[in-house]
């Protein structure tokens, strides 16, 4: 018979101790809740880049800008199919939840899309539809294309009596009364920006202008817009935006940022962007004059799927258990800011505002007492998932993050708030001013 020395029989039997003790993470616990109702607010998916992006874009960048296969502002053929992936992957986690049949007959009446009347947004609604409800040409709601629509544009109306002034404290209020301490604060990324647009050296040729240091100033306004955000801060996140773009749409590698826009250089310069609407749009004031109205209506919609009863203010009627609407990265930061929401993505930068993502918020109802919550969450392709057109299933879905709102969610691992509570929390931040009794 063999013998074991006692000093290994008790390391042996240290090591199989350890190892019985070592922590077991626990399964992540059973939802305990039931979908009823969801709402999503999208941006539009990868469109092209706007006039005023290549106006700017001229006055910096060393290289024109490679031409694009549509018109400035209109979603690409890859953006289509993008958001065909993403209506896919809705349509999947929706049917899975039991909110949609997965009969197209019976699902029809169940789906409703609200846009505004910009190409790239009625296109991103119906690449969504064609997802949703195949071999459907759906109906979507949208106002004459005058750019008046006061759900999405309501300074533009007007809609109420905006105080720009106070639009401008709000913005100024946020850095000590001077916006070039945030430019400062991001000196690194300006630098690479600056080596995006004119090469490695950073040297500027004539006929153009450096990126800094140039003042960034807000001032208030035209009749059109509530402020105006000029200097770094906004060639930053306006250049930032184009070269996401270039990236989402599957453009060569040689081709976006005239190929010196890296992946990692891209996820850095999104702070830039984040920064830019974080103050221009999410900020007090501005966020609750431009979201008070998309608030009430989202609210409003929330209600009528709780009680079952019609209302006037909602989108829809109390048979539709999916509604999208589909609007711009103002929109949703705007929300954002009237609620106080925060998200974060991989591979992004606090708050992004991807071609294609969107606040979803879910009406449920706990099973335990029968209790209506809501549930709030920042869903969108990857950059990569995007720029590849990766089918997304429940097994492999877009990204996710959990949202709370503050004076209203709970402490679970979802964040629900209770419908009362978010309810409260809505009406709070609203201003009635800015509302409309039609969503339509």
């Amino acid at each position: 018979m063999r013998r074991f020395p006692l000093g290994g029989l008790v390391v042996a039997f240290l090591v199989i101790l350890v190892g019985t003790l070592r922590p077991v993470r626990a399964a992540e616990p059973a939802d305990d809740t039931e979908l009823k109702f969801v709402l999503v607010v999208t941006r539009h998916g990868v469109r092209s880049p706007l006039p005023a992006q290549r106006t700017t874009l001229a006055r910096y960048a060393a290289q024109p800008l490679p031409e694009w296969e549509v018109p400035p502002g209109h979603l690409t053929p890859h953006g289509k199919r993008q958001m065909t992936l993403m209506g896919e992957y809705y349509r999947a986690r929706f049917v899975a939840e039991g909110l949609l049949s997965g009969d197209v007959a019976r699902d029809t009446d169940r789906v409703y899309f609200r846009s505004d009347s910009d190409e790239r947004t009625l296109a991103t609604a119906r690449g969504l539809g064609a997802a949703l409800l195949p071999g459907v040409e759906i109906a979507v709601q949208a106002r004459p294309n005058d750019g008046l629509d006061p759900l999405f544009l309501p300074v533009r109306v007007p809609l109420g009596k905006p105080d720009r002034q106070q639009a401008v404290a709000s913005v100024l209020g946020r850095v000590g009364g001077d916006l070039n301490r945030a430019v400062q604060a991001n000196q690194a990324a300006f630098a690479t920006l600056q080596r995006i647009l004119v090469g490695e050296s950073g040297e500027v040729p004539a006929g153009r202008q450096p990126v800094l240091p140039a003042t960034t100033t807000v001032t208030p306004g035209n009749a059109d817009r509530l402020l105006s955000v000029g200097g770094p801060l906004y060639v930053g996140s306006a250049m930032t935006d184009v070269l996401m773009l270039e990236y989402g749409n599957g453009n060569p590698l040689e081709r976006v940022g005239w190929g010196r826009a890296t992946p990692e250089r891209i996820t850095q310069l999104m702070t830039l962007h984040s920064l830019y609407f974080e103050l221009s749009q999410a900020s007090s004031y501005p966020a609750q004059v431009q979201s008070s109205n998309l608030a009430s209506h989202i609210l409003a919609s929330l209600e009528q799927a709780a009680s079952g009863r019609a209302d006037a203010r909602a989108f829809g009627g109390p048979g539709h258990k999916v509604v999208i609407v589909v609007g711009h990265d103002t929109n949703i930061a705007n929300l954002g800011g009237l609620l106080g929401l925060n998200w974060w993505l991989p591979g992004t930068q606090r708050n992004p505002l991807l071609p294609g993502g969107a606040l979803v918020f879910e009406l449920r109802e706990r099973r335990a007492d029968r209790q209506p919550v809501v549930r709030v969450s920042y869903v969108s392709q990857t950059l990569d998932q995007m720029r590849e057109l990766t089918p997304l299933t429940l097994a492999q879905p877009p990204a996710i993050a959990r949202i709370y709102v503050p004076a209203a969610s709970g402490a679970g691992e979802h964040f629900d708030a209770p419908l009362p509570r978010f309810a409260a929390r809505v009406r709070a931040a609203i201003d009635p001013q800015f509302v409309t009794a039609d969503p339509n």
